[in-house]
């Protein structure tokens, strides 16, 4: 405004004025008119503060209670690390993210009411859920509506290759190869094998058996497959017939609570001292800490790749395998098979979000992550253009065993299941 008070002054200053410096008040008033104007356009441009954009949603389903509640609530821990870890690198481009996590309460209805709701208001991507049952439930909402990209956590899923649909870690087909290769290496050769009836256990069953029919292990025989369902309190009599073949060795495919029946079971038949493989999703903290009073003396699991950092070259990969146990272990925690199923799916989709916009269309993620490959993760190198939709196979899983003096897992094999010397 000072150049409008110049220019009055200047024009004043050649009036008849004797002092030449007085103002005519005709003049003086359309100064401040003015001024008043210029004041009432630019004080509010001054004193309006910069509008931050909305944080970018990205909704997930996880177990948080019922039977699969100890991976689900390990998942959603890593979910919100992962959101933590962005916002304080800057978002997406500027953009904060908000994870909106649901329970389905470990039941497939649950979770298709929840997605039901998330993809009627059409988003590009969504997470979760936690387990194979719900992923199933889930899968026909998927592909009627052409999205959203879907990352479920269960490598048990096995989606079609194109589809919006992801599937978690690496498939059950692999980790059966992984247990197989360790368990004739180890000279295990007579084994049974405990299924439960729920949609995890019939597939982790039918891969084993698929991959034990293959005749690639000649050294192997499976003598015995017994069955119960989730919620039955007691298999002793299914233990009791496996104790019969006098197995080297006990299969256990079940997950959550049904792996505590089991191993009770196990340990009241005498059975204890016998090794024990298990399964991925059992790679968990609560659950071992809640077992400790039965557990086998030697009990192994197949488990995803960040469990072998020690043995893991130095890389990318063992980067991003240290970025995975820093934020844990800043909070006092060893991560597990659930932070671990849905850190890199998250990370994945993060980066496409990066790459294509918040704003892009579920087909527009989906054609980044179908093109994305040497993408390093806790777990391995992704690679997804290989139709798989998970982008990792079986150098991605490894076998360990518990340890309950470190009260850990320790790696026992090399990627892919070949025994460490």
């Amino acid at each position: 405004m000072g150049f409008i008070f110049a220019g009055i002054f200047q024009t004043s200053a050649k009036g008849r004025s004797p002092e030449g410096l007085v103002l005519n008040y005709r003049s003086l008033r359309r100064v401040f008119v003015a001024a008043a104007a210029v004041a009432a356009l630019v004080i509010p441009l001054q004193a309006a503060p910069s509008r931050a954009a909305e944080p970018f949603e990205i909704n997930v389903i996880v177990s948080l209670t019922g039977p699969f509640a100890f991976i689900g609530q390990a998942e959603a821990a890593s979910v919100r690390a992962i959101e933590t870890i962005v916002n304080k690198s800057g978002g997406i481009k500027g953009q904060q993210i908000k994870m909106v996590i649901q329970d389905d309460a470990s039941n497939p209805a649950t979770a298709v009411q929840i997605a039901s709701g998330i993809i009627a208001k059409k988003p590009n991507v969504m997470l979760g859920p936690t387990y194979l049952a719900s992923c199933l439930a889930v899968q026909p909402l998927v592909t009627a509506n052409n999205g959203p990209v879907t990352y479920c956590f269960a490598p048990t899923l096995h989606p079609a290759a194109g589809s919006f649909l992801f599937s978690g870690g690496s498939s059950s087909n692999d980790q059966a190869k992984a247990q197989m290769t360790f368990l004739e290496a180890k000279g295990w050769k007579n084994a049974v094998l405990i299924a439960s009836t729920d949609a995890t256990g019939q597939d982790t069953e039918g891969r084993w058996v698929d991959e034990y029919n293959s005749g690639k292990y000649p050294g192997l025989k499976l003598l015995d497959r017994e069955h119960f369902a989730p919620n039955d309190t007691s298999v002793a009599a299914q233990v009791a017939k496996m104790k019969s073949f006098n197995p080297d060795v006990i299969i256990d495919a079940t997950v959550g609570t049904s792996t505590a029946t089991v191993l009770r079971a196990l340990k009241d038949a005498g059975l204890d001292d016998l090794p024990v493989m298990s399964s991925l999703g059992n790679v968990i903290h609560a659950q071992m800490d809640q077992y400790t009073a039965i557990l086998p003396k030697e009990i192994y699991f197949v488990a995803p790749g960040f469990i072998s950092r020690d043995i893991t070259p130095k890389g990318p990969v063992r980067d991003a395998q240290q970025l995975f146990y820093k934020a844990f272990n800043a909070q006092g925690i060893d991560p597990d098979v659930g932070n671990s199923q849905s850190w890199d799916p998250t990370l994945v989709i993060i980066d496409a979000l990066k790459h294509v916009g918040t704003n892009a269309s579920s087909k527009q993620v989906l054609d980044y992550i179908e093109s994305l490959k040497h993408f390093p993760g806790s777990d391995g190198y992704y690679d997804y253009t290989d139709g798989s939709q998970r982008g990792i196979g079986l150098d991605a899983i490894v076998v360990c065993r518990w340890d309950p003096a470190k009260k850990t897992w320790v790696a026992s094999s090399e990627p892919g299941g070949k025994p460490l010397k």
